[in-house]
């Protein structure tokens, strides 16, 4: 060793420098190794939130792309799930509800994005965690799906069809709007003994260990498992064979041959009791028999059945509207409004939101003259979806009707402009027209009796009555040869002092017998009335008026006419009468002038664009179908009595048959 201490030293010194660079090295390249492995997981991180979130605000249907690797196509997925499974489809078709859930369905997507063909039995038993489908025992696939599970629809045709065709009632014409569109399913019950093989039982060890998610996934998935109620779904043999049956019946009550389609879902109730589609379809075939036999008998036996759809705990929640609605619509046809509320009120508390329901709802509420539930709940409805049309026209027809004129054309107009199903009625046309003209808007009021007319909702623009019959002639003002009453207008003409005497003998001792008019039809004045007949039917003041009732008692036409009344009619001056129209076409209406004044600007009336004016103990008959107006400017009151009579063009079966106004 002839080195100096000094160059000893340099040397360690060499060593030490040497080996720290290379131990600085060594920790600079784990320190970038450590750092390109936290990159790496954190762009794995946010990448699989990222697809997570996507997933979950439905800006990426990923649904649709984990069944990339199967030989199964989303369509036949979908198909065949909104046939058998009506509670899976729906969590099918929405966008996924939870993070965690949406992590289950990119886990499923990755794999089958990266296993390929040939291994996708695990890829087909992975969907039954997700999907629960019933899949072959033996292949773990659905094949030629499009040929095994036909879409099936297991309702029954809609009612208008048949009720048309029968003629049983005019009312059949609203079936169709009840009964809303076709329900795409069969059942999602559990009935049978078989159940659906458990594929996730037999997944290996390194699938089990993909399935571990956070509990969040965890809760998301037991969720979509508790749904499907896998174990108690119907074999896949029995499901075709289901399908199968429901269609057959589906496709006979299309032909209207309902006692074999009635036979065909009897069948199917016997094997599977709590089958909503089945019962459905036997309520379906009873309600169009009922049609067919015109037997109010059958019908209520039908609404049984419905009934029991609304009842049962496994019903598809689109099968127990469609049934309600139906149930509610056939109450209200036999006359059971009652009953018609309780229904409706109660697919309410099942339906709180649902706007179809609560317009239903209103309506019923009308039927039975609550006006103000009916309010409410339209109120509601418009709360839910301020751009409901129905919910418009009928909040407007009520506020319109209760004097509020501007809001109430303001809501009609909207619901109108619509054009949603519902809102096309004469009704609404009628009284929107109406309170634009009392809001001083009648060049707008024109245009839309006009426009109804131009939509056949009128006879034309000042010919608006409701209830008509299309064929009888027209015309405002007629004669009594024309009218076919000139037997009835030469006897009230001979004996006018002697009614004229009664009437102001009554009117002077009794005043309170003329009652104010009871329409709202009143502008200004006083306009009072004493009915004699209505509908047909003698009224309790006949007896007060003994001769005149005696005298129009030998009229048939006139005290017949379940259509028309017999009164007396006293206008007092500055009175005037809004512009309006008579509910029916099929009568006409005869004026006996008893005490007209001549003083100051006198009395008169408008009828379409033809004025008139009465004289003491002459009969004016005009249709008071047309649009007419009245003034009474002179200086004392006016008398008239107003007599109803037949349309000259109605037959003697329809004066039996068509029902009194």
């Amino acid at each position: 060793m002839d080195c100096t201490h000094s160059e000893l030293h340099s040397s360690i010194q060499k060593q030490q420098t040497n080996g720290n660079e290379k131990a600085n090295l060594k920790s600079r390249s784990v320190s970038r190794g450590s750092h390109g492995i936290l990159i790496i997981l954190f762009m794995m991180v946010a990448i699989t939130w990222g697809i997570a979130a996507s997933a979950y605000f439905g800006l990426v249907d990923y649904k649709a792309l984990i069944v990339h690797g199967t030989s199964v196509s989303t369509s036949d997925i979908m198909q065949y799930t909104s046939a058998l499974y009506p509670s899976q489809y729906e969590a099918l078709r929405h966008p996924v509800r939870s993070l965690g859930e949406a992590l289950i369905y990119f886990d499923d997507l990755i794999f089958s994005l990266f296993v390929k063909k040939e291994k996708t039995s695990y890829i087909d038993k992975r969907r039954v965690v997700v999907f629960n489908f019933p899949l072959e025992k033996h292949v773990n696939s659905i094949k030629d799906s499009s040929q095994l599970y036909e879409k099936t629809s297991a309702n029954a045709v809609s009612n208008d069809d048949s009720a048309k065709d029968s003629g049983f009632s005019k009312d059949h014409t609203n079936d169709k709007k009840i009964s809303g569109e076709p329900t795409d399913h069969v059942d999602g019950e559990a009935s049978t003994k078989e159940e659906q093989p458990q594929a996730e039982s037999k997944m290996k060890p390194t699938q089990e260990k993909n399935k571990k998610k956070s509990s969040q996934a965890k809760t998301s998935s037991s969720s979509l498992k508790a749904k499907s109620g896998s174990s108690n779904q119907l074999s896949l043999e029995q499901n075709k064979t289901l399908l199968k049956q429901l269609q057959e019946g589906d496709e006979l009550l299309k032909k209207k041959k309902v006692n074999e389609a009635l036979s065909v879902f009897e069948k199917i109730i016997s094997s599977n009791p709590s089958s909503p589609s089945a019962i459905f379809g036997k309520a379906e075939a009873l309600n169009q028999k009922s049609l067919q036999q015109r037997s109010n008998k059958i019908l209520i036996e039908s609404l049984k059945f419905y009934d029991q759809v609304i009842n049962l705990p496994n019903c598809p929640k689109k099968l127990k509207k469609k049934a309600g609605l139906i149930k509610a619509e056939r109450h209200i046809f036999l006359g059971q409004l009652k009953e018609a509320v309780i229904t409706l009120k109660k697919m309410a508390e099942t339906f709180p939101r649902d706007t179809d329901i609560l317009n239903q709802l209103g309506v019923s509420y009308l039927y039975v003259g609550n006006t103000e539930k009916a309010q409410k709940v339209y109120a509601k409805v418009l709360s839910i979806d301020p751009d409901n049309g129905f919910a418009q026209v009928h909040f407007g027809f009520i506020l319109k009707t209760a004097g509020d004129w501007i809001k109430g054309a303001y809501y009609l107009k909207l619901g109108i402009e619509s054009m949603a199903e519902g809102t096309q009625e004469g009704k609404f046309y009628f009284h929107l027209g109406d309170a634009l003209h009392r809001t001083n808007r009648s060049t707008e009021a024109d245009e839309i009796y006009k426009l109804g007319a131009k939509n056949g909702l009128f006879k034309s623009k000042y010919q608006r009555s409701l209830y008509n019959v299309n064929r009888l002639q027209s015309h405002p003002f007629w004669t009594p040869a024309e009218a076919k009453v000139n037997n009835y207008v030469k006897t009230l003409e001979s004996k006018w002092k002697m009614i004229r005497d009664e009437a102001l003998n009554v009117m002077d001792v009794e005043k309170g017998l003329f009652i104010s008019e009871e329409e709202s039809l009143k502008d200004t004045g006083d306009w009072k009335q004493l009915t004699l007949y209505a509908r047909g039917q003698p009224q309790k003041d006949c007896k007060r008026l003994p001769k005149t009732c005696a005298l129009v008692s030998k009229m048939p036409n006139a005290h017949g006419c379940t259509r028309g009344q017999i009164k007396f009619s006293i206008m007092m001056p500055g009175t005037h009468v809004w512009p309006h129209t008579g509910p029916t076409n099929c009568r006409l209406r005869m004026h006996l002038g008893l005490v007209i004044p001549k003083t100051g600007q006198g009395a008169w009336l408008r009828c379409a664009d033809q004025n008139r004016t009465w004289e003491e103990g002459k009969v004016l008959i005009f249709d008071d179908s047309f649009e007419h107006e009245v003034w009474q400017n002179a200086e004392s009151f006016r008398l008239i009595l107003i007599v109803d009579v037949w349309h000259p063009d109605i037959t003697e079966h329809e004066k039996k048959t068509l029902s009194p106004i």
